[in-house]
């Protein structure tokens, strides 16, 4: 007893010392003991946050992938894609780096996570050597979204080794992946336990890379095969593997959606609930898919299809405690549909006509899907949507961004609106000459279309809709009234 009242005198005229001295200090007796305990109390967060237990006030950025023409090419040689981020300056200098070095015309952007936490994408560019295909250049982009800061795998896990060991000793997984992989262990062990020999996203022979997303870590491999070179998409879920993430990795927005690839079991954490999902689908020898199907937790669905050439894109999207899958289907002349699956209850697919857009879909509250249109020219057009409660898409505007950079001469001279803006409100009549440019920036696909002219104003055309393939303008066909016009398909 005498010793407890000597230790605690002393520890407080430490304190009465230190305080005195004007600083700030914390005194804490540790034991092997408490040690252990906060030991459990931190695994035990990891697990409830992997859960979706502890909520966390994680926000989707805003955030788009749009394409614009590289100086010096046209339309059809030099559509380069571009990365646009809006409300977070601290991530201004890697976008200027992704928009002016990493990206060309023989470039791809897939954005794969975007909120207050983190910011990843993966850039794949092809490399040409005298106009001949050379090969591939693969980057993973994952940064801090609070300092802006590149993150190594360091960042992201708190055991690399022992999640490489786990991977590694997995004949299911390394039968996956690395019977075609040359070197395929020792990638990996670059990857996930040598942050050192990577450097802006990738390694030396830009052959290996990783990226975030809201599902899990996907790591990308560069093999040969016999038509050449392909990339292998590697998925480590977080529900799978979250005793291998730091917490800050999986701190989610409330509402997110991810991206899934065909043909394998994906593990995924909604409310707690552990979930498992693999997408299939049948082709018969004329490469057209006879069915879709769907196993969620063990329960298999199948969807009738006989029409498309299969899956290209898809989408899990969480949203409260409504779970959907967005499946792009392909046909001909790149046309594209989506079919709409509930996961928590078996029911009738819901069918829409639009495609997945340029910028991924990451949020269920406010995200794009596009479509190609015949009206001024053949031009992507994206808008705005939010999911509802039956899985469906609900748009949030009428009016419809033109994303494909085209150039239009006009003929004739034209009659128009000037706007104060894009969409906006009218500032009164206008007559245009024969020559003047104008990039077609928008459109309602009815009854206008919106332009942007060499000083940046806009101006609104008026349009007649004849058919889906037909508009006229002052009651000439398209072709009469501009050049630069493109029709493809």
């Amino acid at each position: 007893e005498d010793y407890m009242k000597k230790r605690f005198i002393y520890l407080m005229l430490a304190a009465f010392l230190l305080v005195g001295c004007g600083k700030s200090t914390s005194i804490t007796v540790s034991t092997n003991e408490s040690a252990a305990k906060e030991s459990v109390a931190l695994e035990s967060k990891a697990e409830e946050v992997a859960k979706g237990i502890i909520k966390n006030d994680v926000q989707m950025l805003d955030v788009h992938i749009f394409y614009k023409i590289r100086e010096g090419l046209s339309l059809l040689e030099g559509m380069m894609p571009q990365v646009e981020v809006k409300g977070n300056d601290n991530l201004k200098n890697i976008i200027e780096r992704i928009n002016k070095q990493w990206t060309d015309e023989h470039s791809s952007i897939e954005l794969t996570r975007a909120d207050s936490n983190i910011f990843s994408l993966f850039i794949k560019t092809m490399v040409y050597s005298d106009y001949d295909k050379t090969g591939e250049e693969i980057r993973g982009i994952n940064i801090d979204s609070n300092t802006g800061k590149e993150l190594k795998i360091s960042d992201v896990l708190k055991n690399p080794v022992g999640l490489y060991d786990k991977l590694t000793e997995s004949e299911e997984f390394m039968e996956e992946y690395g019977a075609d992989i040359a070197y395929f262990s020792e990638k990996l062990e670059s990857v996930l336990t040598k942050p050192q020999e990577f450097s802006d996203g990738t390694n030396n022979d830009s052959d290996i890379s990783w990226a975030l997303n809201n599902g899990g870590m996907m790591i990308y491999m560069i093999k040969e095969n016999d038509y050449g070179k392909e990339i292998v998409s590697i998925p480590l879920e977080y529900a799978r593997y979250s005793e291998f993430f730091k917490d800050d990795i999986l701190k989610l927005p409330d509402d997110y959606a991810f991206k899934i690839l065909p043909d394998r079991e994906i593990r995924f954490n909604i409310d707690g609930k552990e979930r498992a999902l693999e997408l299939t689908q049948e082709i018969n020898e004329y490469d057209i898919a006879q069915e879709i199907r769907v196993k969620i937790d063990g329960e298999k669905r199948t969807y009738q299809d006989g029409s498309s050439y299969g899956i290209s894109k898809s989408y899990v999207l969480k949203k409260g405690d409504h779970v959907y899958l967005y499946v792009e289907l392909t046909y001909d002349n790149d046309y594209k549909s989506m079919m709409i699956i509930d996961l928590n209850k078996k029911s009738e697919t819901i069918s829409i006509g639009d495609s997945f857009a340029h910028t991924a879909l990451l949020n269920p509250n406010d995200f794009y899907l596009g479509d190609n249109i015949f009206t001024i020219s053949s031009v992507w057009v994206e808008r705005k949507y939010e999911l509802v409660d039956d899985g469906r898409p609900k748009a949030l505007t009428d009016y419809f961004t033109i994303t494909t950079p085209v150039q239009l001469a006009a003929k004739i001279e034209l009659n128009g609106e000037m706007l104060d803006g894009v969409n906006g409100n009218s500032l009164g009549s206008i007559n245009l000459p024969v020559g003047i440019l104008l990039t077609p920036v928008g459109t309602d696909k009815e009854s206008f279309t919106d332009y942007t002219m060499s000083d940046g104003s806009v101006v609104r055309i008026p349009m007649e809709k004849i058919s889906d393939y037909e508009i006229k303008i002052d009651g000439k066909p398209v072709d009469e009234v501009f050049d630069g016009t493109f029709f493809a398909g």
